[in-house]
């Protein structure tokens, strides 16, 4: 699998809205967010988003999810933010 999309000069969606981001989660370690992109499974039409960034803390990637539409996901309030910032 290519991780490629940790290559991606891209902010969290809680700092950066993102259409139609509904699941992160935030890495200090590269090598972490590729294990994690490896066991992530895809229903039809979700598409895998991330990037890599920094913060005062240092260094970090992230990994999540873009749905056709909020509402396929559920409601606004079901989305899932792990080790968000900025909310």
């Amino acid at each position: 699998m290519t991780h490629k999309i940790l290559e991606n000069d891209r902010e969290l969606p809680s700092l950066h809205p993102q259409d139609n981001a509904v699941h992160w989660s935030l890495f200090r370690r590269r090598k972490e967010a590729e294990q994690y992109l490896e066991h992530m499974r895809l229903d039809t039409g979700y598409e895998l988003i991330g990037g890599h960034s920094h913060d005062s803390i240092g260094d970090y990637w992230w990994v999540g999810l873009r749905v056709p539409s909020i509402a396929d996901w559920g409601h606004s309030r079901a989305v899932n933010k792990h080790a968000r910032h900025g909310d």
